[in-house]
């Protein structure tokens, strides 16, 4: 089933901006085209983000827990306990869903800006690409195209 997606615009901060509907936090959320993705790619990246498996599930709830322990760890308030890992999504609201630039690369990909209840200042970033869980942790704006072969201490995936 195609994601539905609603309101876009051109007019605004971004090229082209609108909401597409996540499955996995059943409610619209926010995207923006960042530069030059047409919304045949935007809608190709929200039927990825609709359509992953439950192992990426899980990859990014394990990861986002890490975040959040380390986090937590380092301002010395307690860690929070997650009968299941899926339960830290109850802590995240998602933002913004970045559609970066299609460039050589014609693959969706998820990049997402996230709140977070441990981390408010900077929230949190999500980057999945071709299956793979390749960044979680405090918003820096990763590069979604960019190699991720060697995990940073700040790289929770």
């Amino acid at each position: 089933m195609p994601t539905k997606i609603r309101n876009v615009s051109k007019n605004g901060h971004w090229p082209l901006q609108g909401q597409i509907f996540s499955q996995l936090f059943n409610r619209y959320i926010d995207f923006a085209v960042e530069d030059t993705a047409t919304i045949e790619f935007v809608t190709r990246c929200a039927d990825y983000f609709n359509s992953l498996d439950a192992r990426i599930i899980d990859n990014l709830c394990s990861a986002s827990i890490r975040y959040c322990d380390d986090f937590l760890s380092m301002v010395g308030a307690p860690a929070k306990q997650f009968p299941s890992k899926r339960d830290v999504l109850k802590l995240i609201s998602p933002s913004l869903l970045l559609i970066p630039n299609i460039e050589d690369r014609d693959i969706p990909i998820i990049h997402m800006e996230l709140n977070c209840i441990w981390e408010v200042e900077h929230g949190m970033e999500w980057l999945i690409r071709e299956d793979e869980v390749l960044y979680v942790g405090g918003f820096n704006c990763v590069d979604p195209w960019g190699e991720f072969l060697k995990k940073e201490i700040w790289n929770y995936a």
